[in-house]
């Protein structure tokens, strides 16, 4: 079984994505900031389980990236929608922080 420290991988996650959210949603970021660290809260269970599958070796990294990918229709932007922001960029801003979660984690382990 691999070695991981999850816990330490959830804080850098939740590092990255907070940084990402107040450097990308300009005159949001406190909403943005909000969403983001939901969305790894709401992920945080599949995260450790596919994060350790990967680690060991089960899950290919394209593999782990279709499934990071595939909550997406399962995540709400309440805070940034709520605010005014345009579908479109939440939906935008929703992928960029998927995407940062992938590498965040393949780079981590």
């Amino acid at each position: 079984m691999a070695d991981i420290n999850f816990p330490e991988i959830l804080k850098t996650l939740k590092e990255e994505v907070t940084s990402l959210a107040l450097t990308t949603a300009e005159k949001y970021k406190n909403e943005a900031k909000a969403d983001a660290l939901k969305l790894v809260d709401d992920l945080k269970e599949n995260l450790e389980k596919w994060t350790l599958l990967l680690a060991e070796g089960k899950l290919s990294k394209k593999d782990f990236e279709f499934l990071v990918l595939g909550q997406k229709e399962l995540i709400e932007m309440n805070a940034i929608k709520q605010a005014g922001l345009a579908l479109i960029k939440a939906d935008e801003f929703k992928n960029t922080l998927l995407k940062k979660i992938i590498n965040t984690v393949i780079d981590l382990i």
